[in-house]
C-alpha cells in the first residue's frame, strides 16, 4: 500500500481477469480526453483484449500488468511485455494510464516504481515507453524516474485528422557495462 499526497491509500497489485472491464473503461476515458494523452484511441481497447493482456502476463513470464486501486476503484494501470526479438530480449516495453481524478498525487509514480522493480527482478536491463510530445506532465514524470529521451518519430500517429509525433524514452536498469553505440 502507498500513501498518496492527498492522504488516500493506493493499492498496487497484479491485474486479474475481472479487472478487464474497469481497465478498459479507464483507458477509454483517458484516451478520449481532449489533450489526447494516450497513444491508443478510445475505442481501440476492448474488454477481451485487456483480459488477454492480463492472461498473457500470468502465463508467459515476460510481461506484467499492474493496476492501482483507491477504495476498490481502479484509477491507474501499467502494463508491458518483453521484446521477442532475440537481440532485444533485455528490453521491456511499457505503457500506462492514470485517471484524471487521480493525477498529481503519486499514482503514476507508484505504478512506475512497481513496474521498474518488477522489470529489474525479471532480469530486464532496459525499459522503454513512448509518449506524445505535448504530454509534458507524463514526460516530467518519466524523467523524474530516470527515463531519458532517445528519439522522436515524426508524424507517427493520426488522431482526429492531425499528425502527432511520438517521443521515445528509455531507462537503463543496473550497471552500465558498455558504451552506448559501441555494441554495449
Amino acid at each position: 500500500m502507498v500513501r498518496l499526497k492527498d492522504g488516500r491509500d493506493l493499492v498496487v497489485r497484479g491485474g486479474r481477469a475481472r479487472d478487464a472491464r474497469a481497465v478498459c473503461e479507464l483507458i477509454a476515458a483517458v484516451a478520449a480526453e481532449p489533450s489526447v494523452p494516450l497513444l491508443t484511441t478510445p475505442r481501440a481497447m476492448t474488454t477481451e483484449r485487456v483480459r488477454g493482456y492480463i492472461a498473457g502476463t500470468r502465463t508467459g513470464g515476460r510481461g506484467l500488468f499492474l493496476v492501482g486501486e483507491i477504495d476498490g476503484v481502479i484509477v491507474g494501470n501499467v502494463g508491458g511485455h518483453g521484446l521477442d526479438v532475440e537481440p532485444s530480449r533485455h528490453v521491456l516495453e511499457i505503457g500506462m494510464s492514470v485517471a484524471a481524478t487521480a493525477r498529481g498525487v503519486g499514482v503514476g509514480s507508484a505504478l512506475l516504481d512497481a513496474a521498474l522493480a518488477w522489470a529489474a527482478v525479471a532480469g530486464y536491463r532496459k525499459v522503454v515507453l513512448s509518449v506524445f510530445p505535448h504530454n509534458a506532465r507524463a514526460i516530467a514524470l518519466y524523467e523524474r524516474h530516470g527515463f531519458v529521451r532517445e528519439g522522436l518519430r515524426v508524424r507517427q500517429f493520426v488522431r482526429e485528422g492531425r499528425y502527432l509525433d511520438e517521443v521515445l524514452m528509455a531507462r537503463w536498469l543496473g550497471p552500465d557495462d558498455g558504451v552506448a553505440g559501441q555494441g554495449s
